[in-house]
């Protein structure tokens, strides 16, 4: 498959984009061999996306199994009744490049015990298919590849049904628990955010091969008005490019990728009916002249199940101001009126609510004054209970973006380059890395791709779980970051960013001057927070208002 090269400040750009939206229940199956346990109207779904004490690009190689039970336990003694858990393509399988890809069994065992420990507290689950994000080194796919290829390669969208067929395998043991399947538009994100970045000759390239001016002679939409907006008397492949973003024939890009993202859909309801789509709910401007269209996007409210996202930015000013608790619930009344079409159709489930938003690149977007969260989250409930048929947290715990894979080391060293002075010693159960004096573990990276907003921190934090203290050198491309002595217990360290910003490919190694043991290694520069629990799993000052909007619910 021949991928378009995309310049670095529009992939920058992109991943803006995704972050700034984002980073979804539905009942499963028509049959009794694919049937998946409908959700009955009584049935609300309260909901925590899991990703243990990792973060979500890292979570299926790191967590650690004798946590996962008691974490669980807390999720339920909070209130909640079904556990998210996103699952990735690109890590579960590998060798993209093969007609068939290699599933990476040890991954599709981890979610086999994850559904276990599930169901074993009477949990239900919910499945995000096609997750993009993982660092698993031996995947021979970027994000943006898959991506792309969904729109454009017969052999990805097979590759994807045998991904599908994998997790069907898995979860049909557990279907009497299942809340539903949902895929994102966040993960086919590639037409809203790199295409009409592209070159002319590349736009004119993937219209052909995504089918764009076929689609717009085919559309029942009036031709004169097309040909208008495409300035063009004929619609044909030749002259026809996906347009950048500032034509007017935008809007029927737009349209195109409402369409083209419901083929995907309609895909993976092939293996999975009635899957989910957590449906694109926010706007994207239209030039006209000097004044800006906001054009809206398919809410699907002809389908019985769907997924939605909110966060106090949306329908606000966003320049910085706090909201008060009445004035979001507002705001949240206005999003829920949007979503279901004024009562049109309810079901859909917010599974990312969002009511706190940290995320770094928009520092001006609304927020709710702090000392008022607790008191939106019970006047929020009946909202809820009337406009939704579920909801779920995000950032149910706060997490780090932690840039190593396998950080944990249940993957024992894969992924890690080292000497022979590293091992890895298990210890009650749970793997540690032993590196003995002059030994050295480390990670080779596009550490922008890694962490979250690189360029803009400040200092780096490196945290770790010691078993036995000893004095460690980390560096990035041979330069030194820092010298520090290690101590045992959950310790982190704040260490300056500036050799993470001047090498944004780099080698980040970690050598022990003495014997050390270690777990659970970080190093990372920005924390998600919602305020439910904390990065170490304390209770957060937004705890008791979740509960009490569980209770009410």
């Amino acid at each position: 498959m021949k991928v378009l090269k995309i310049p670095l400040n529009t992939m920058l750009l992109t991943f803006v984009s995704l972050w700034m939206l984002t980073g979804c229940q539905s009942d499963e199956g028509v049959d009794k061999e694919t049937q998946i346990t409908e959700t009955t109207e009584h049935f609300y779904v309260k909901s925590v996306h899991y990703f243990s004490s990792a973060w979500p690009k890292t979570f299926w190689q790191n967590f650690e199994k004798p946590d996962v039970p008691k974490e669980l336990q807390q999720i339920k003694n909070d209130g909640f009744n079904t556990v998210v858990l996103t699952v990735p393509w690109r890590g579960f399988e590998k060798n993209f490049s093969a007609d068939k890809t290699t599933s990476v069994d040890a991954m599709y065992q981890r979610l086999d015990f994850m559904l276990q420990e599930i169901t074993a507290l009477d949990l239900h689950f919910m499945l995000r298919l096609g997750f993009p994000h993982d660092f698993n080194p031996d995947v021979d796919a970027s994000i943006l590849q898959l991506c792309q290829g969904m729109y454009t390669e017969e052999k990805t969208r097979q590759q994807w049904l045998d991904y599908l067929n994998n997790i069907k395998n898995i979860v049909t043991s557990y279907q009497s628990y299942s809340a539903g399947m949902m895929i994102s538009w966040e993960d086919f994100w590639c037409p809203h955010f790199v295409f009409t970045e592209l070159s002319q000759q590349e736009r004119l390239q993937l219209a052909q091969t995504m089918g764009y001016s076929e689609w717009l002679r085919s559309s029942d939409k009036n031709q004169h008005a097309i040909k208008t907006l495409l300035g063009q008397n004929e619609i044909s492949s030749a002259n026809t490019a996906i347009p950048k973003k500032n034509e007017q024939s935008y809007v029927l890009y737009l349209d195109f990728i409402d369409h083209a993202l419901h083929d995907i859909l309609l895909l993976t309801r092939t293996v999975f009916p009635n899957t989910s789509l957590e449906i694109r709910v926010d706007k994207d401007p239209v030039k006209v002249n000097d004044k800006l269209i906001w054009v809206g996007h398919d809410l699907y409210l002809e389908d019985s199940h769907r997924a939605t996202y909110w966060a106090p930015f949306w329908g606000a000013k966003n320049q910085g101001e706090l909201l008060t608790a009445d004035e979001a619930v507002e705001k949240f009344d206005y999003f829920l009126n949007y979503v279901t079409g004024d009562g049109i159709n309810n079901n859909h489930v917010i599974e990312q609510f969002n009511f706190t938003d940290n995320t770094p690149y928009f520092p001006n977007n609304a927020n709710i004054k702090p000392d008022e969260v607790n008191n939106f989250l019970v006047k929020a409930a009946p909202l809820l209970k009337q406009k939704s048929s579920g909801y779920g947290l995000w950032a149910y715990r706060d997490y780090a973006d932690n840039l190593f894979y396998n950080a944990y080391f249940e993957q024992g060293l894969h992924g890690w380059q080292h000497n022979e002075q590293v091992g890895i010693q298990a210890i009650n159960g749970d793997n540690h890395v032993h590196i003995k004096a002059g030994g050295f573990i480390e990670q080779s990276m596009i550490i922008s791709d890694r962490v979250m907003w690189a360029v803009s921190y400040e200092n780096m934090s490196f945290c770790y779980q010691g078993h036995k203290a000893g004095e460690v050198v980390i560096t990035v491309n041979d330069e030194q970051v820092v010298q520090l002595k290690t101590e045992t217990g959950r310790q982190c360290h704040l260490m300056p960013a500036e050799l993470f910003k001047k090498h944004l490919k780099g080698k980040i190694r970690i050598q022990a001057l003495n014997d050390v043991i270690m777990d659970e290694v970080k190093i990372y520069g920005f924390i998600q927070e919602l305020g439910v629990y904390d990065h170490f799993g304390q209770p957060g000052p937004y705890l008791e208002g979740v509960r009490q909007l569980n209770k009410e619910l």
